[in-house]
């Protein structure tokens, strides 16, 4: 299931910059096949979150491999995860059974969210945070 991709989403070759939590993937090695340019611990120091970059080139077979690679679980809880990517005013989520292409503007996120929540994902992670090269704290 793939949502509707917004018109305004840029088609330019800026490179894309995305979120990744570490136990967000069953084999950790795939972190070595990506270019980490950021990482802050979270949650006591149990969840790693890496900023990535990506060249436009690369993002499907990146998205592929990332999405094939989710985990289920968070240490022995059934937990399901999002990563997004994010240049200009595109913004895609990626779950592990779809992909959301919307943007920054919080008004497209509705669908996104809805299947977050389907997925038992709590309302304060949906934030899809940073999604703008601006808003960038790391």
């Amino acid at each position: 299931m793939t949502a509707a991709t917004n018109s305004n989403i840029s088609d330019n070759t800026r490179e894309y910059h995305g979120i990744i939590i570490n136990r967000s993937q069953r084999d950790r090695s795939v972190f070595s096949k990506l270019e980490i340019i950021g990482k802050r611990k979270s949650l006591f120091g149990l969840l790693t979150l890496y900023k990535i970059r990506i060249k436009p080139e690369k993002i499907d077979i990146t998205i592929k491999l990332l999405q094939s690679n989710m985990a289920s679980r968070l240490f022995l809880k059934k937990q399901e995860f999002y990563f997004h990517f994010y240049r200009d005013n595109e913004l895609i989520v990626v779950f592990r059974d779809s992909i959301f292409k919307i943007s920054p503007d919080k008004s497209t996120w509705n669908d996104a969210i809805a299947h977050g929540r389907s997925l038992k994902i709590a309302d304060k992670q949906l934030d899809f945070t940073p999604n703008t090269f601006e808003s960038e704290t790391y």
